[in-house]
């Protein structure tokens, strides 16, 4: 049960962040500002979400939820380890095509984990 609560609490997390905090940072702030906060907050968002996916995996009783969140956490790890530098580079060598991509691929990447975990926290919640 406690990792239903966890689950949820990344799920809000994760949709408070994309429809709360980024437009608002984006709007708010001047472009190289807000790429700077950008830049500072995911990183610590991505490891956040990653511990908390892996705990939520270990605490899972249910038959969906702990694949999800270990799936969940894989990506987390990678967007980390490998997408959000690659990004931070094109970025900085102005090379906005790959940006687009990669920034395509990010968006995707979180659309994917959000349908994950609202699809575990859905079919699990029926076990209780």
């Amino acid at each position: 049960m406690f990792s239903m609560l966890i689950t949820a609490a990344i799920l809000g997390i994760m949709l408070f962040v994309s429809a709360v905090v980024l437009p608002v940072a984006f709007v708010s702030l001047p472009k190289n500002l807000a790429g700077a906060f950008v830049r500072k907050l995911f990183p610590i968002y991505q490891v956040a979400m990653f511990v908390a996916s892996q705990v939520a995996g270990f605490l899972a009783m249910t038959p969906h939820l702990r694949p999800v969140a270990f799936i969940a956490g894989f990506i987390f790890a990678l967007h980390f380890v490998f997408l959000t530098p690659a990004i931070n580079r094109a970025s900085d060598l102005d090379n906005s095509a790959r940006f687009k991509k990669l920034h395509r691929l990010s968006v995707l990447l979180h659309l994917i984990v959000i349908a994950l975990y609202a699809f575990a926290l859905c079919v699990d919640t029926c076990y209780f």
